[in-house]
């Protein structure tokens, strides 16, 4: 009997949940609007599960905020009527607000953001966005003609947010094509997901402030981010020497493709990040660039260079000094860093110690650089070492060419026949 009752219970008890999802589904809301007064409207009125549906056009000087309260299972959403069919045009932008929120479908082209950024994942200091998501969006060449004028395309703020499958090309003035801010706690360990996009071609910029992405800054770069980004693809980002720049701790880079990019993925600032996995073909392009490593903890693991031509901090793989007892905005010791497993094929140069000088005078210490995969067609050895390298465990690693007498015991030479494979690779 005592278990026929508890049946009974557990029944009745699913039963109810699933009576009160369906009736939630059923009483869900769809929103077509034709106007920015019909939007503003329905803003008024949503709850969890219900639509804004943008009606196909172009819809001018249309500064969105899109604020709600949804759930993990009912989310409040915004989207274009047909994919590729809603132009946001002249002084457009996107604020997002509250939980659970989705946005997709819209396209951002002919004019400039009237803010500090098209796409922000917040309404002001106090209301951010948490568990929101970003999807199939451009931003194309919505740029302010004012070149010295920054700001960002995407600025993404609260926590569990995710930006993916969207398109950005063409940003031309000053400002981070894309910035994760950890300016506050309600920022920080914020384990957001950047994926599947496609960051187009960026011309230089001339100055600092061209990144393609950047991960916090310098005044917040001790704190921890936890933002992963994986499976993007950077197509000719040339804005400045730092491709992305990390300037905070517990991110993870994962799976990413530069191609013919003028720069590098630079660790600038922050500890414990893991570089595993991405792609860099230079194709022997100006000043391509791979990776630069600064600060504690950080992994590169199984990364494959190819054709960089990049010089100094801007190199094919660039290990860089520190200063000792550094302030928060300069370099920070490598420390600890595990670099292994990488390939590195007709890359120009490889630094060691880069940056040495009276300031940066502090080497690398207690990291280790084994089982990589070093060569160049020519035979020419790509190391160039500015300091005292002692403090890197070099092992196990395979070139063809005859290695600087310094790192020599760490690399076996041996003549090599590289294949392409069916994935493009060497």
């Amino acid at each position: 009997m005592y278990k026929s009752k508890l049946f009974q219970t557990v029944f009745l008890s699913s039963l109810f949940i699933l009576i009160t999802a369906a009736c939630q589904q059923s009483t869900a809301k769809s929103w077509l609007v034709s106007s920015q007064v019909e939007y503003k409207e329905a803003l008024g009125k949503l709850s969890a599960g219900d639509e804004i549906v943008l009606s196909n056009g172009t819809w001018n000087n249309f500064e969105i905020l899109f604020k709600g309260e949804g759930t993990e299972k009912s989310p409040i959403t915004l989207k274009a009527q047909t994919n590729g069919k809603v132009f946001l045009t002249g002084q457009s932008n996107l604020r997002l607000a509250g939980k659970y929120l989705v946005v997709s479908g819209l396209i951002f082209k002919d004019g400039y953001t009237p803010s500090s950024a098209v796409i922000e994942y917040r309404q002001n200091k106090k209301n951010l966005a948490y568990h929101s998501r970003v999807t199939e969006v451009v931003i194309e060449d919505y740029s302010n003609p004012d070149k010295a004028e920054g700001d960002y395309w995407v600025s993404m703020y609260g926590k569990h947010n995710r930006f993916d499958h969207s398109y950005l090309a063409g940003k031309r003035n000053k400002g981070v094509t894309m910035a994760i801010r950890l300016n506050s706690e309600e920022s920080q360990e914020n384990y957001h997901q950047i994926d599947h996009n496609y960051f187009g071609p960026r011309p230089i910029l001339g100055s600092n402030g061209g990144e393609t992405l950047r991960i916090g800054t310098s005044h917040y770069s001790l704190s921890n981010s936890f933002t992963k980004v994986e499976n993007n693809y950077f197509d000719r980002c040339n804005g400045e020497v730092e491709i992305i720049s990390v300037k905070s701790g517990q991110n993870q880079l994962i799976n990413n493709t530069f191609f013919e990019s003028r720069g590098t993925l630079t660790l600038r600032h922050g500890n414990g990040n893991i570089i595993k996995d991405n792609v860099f073909f230079g194709n022997g392009v100006d000043h391509t660039g791979g990776i630069r490593v600064i600060n504690k903890d950080q992994i590169i693991r199984n990364n494959y260079m190819e054709g960089l031509t990049g010089y100094r901090f801007g190199s094919g793989f660039t290990v860089m000094n520190g200063v000792p007892n550094s302030s928060i905005n300069r370099y920070h010791q490598v420390e600890n860093a595990l670099i292994e497993n990488n390939s590195m094929i007709n890359v120009d140069h490889i630094q060691l110690a880069a940056g040495s000088d009276a300031e940066r005078s502090a080497a690398p210490l207690n990291s280790k650089i084994q089982n990589n995969l070093v060569f160049n067609e020519s035979a020419k050895q790509p190391f160039t070492l500015f300091d005292d390298v002692s403090g890197i465990a070099f092992n196990k690693n395979l070139t063809n060419s005859k290695p600087l007498d310094e790192i020599a015991q760490g690399f076996q030479v041996k003549k090599l026949t590289l294949e392409r494979a069916e994935n493009g690779l060497l």
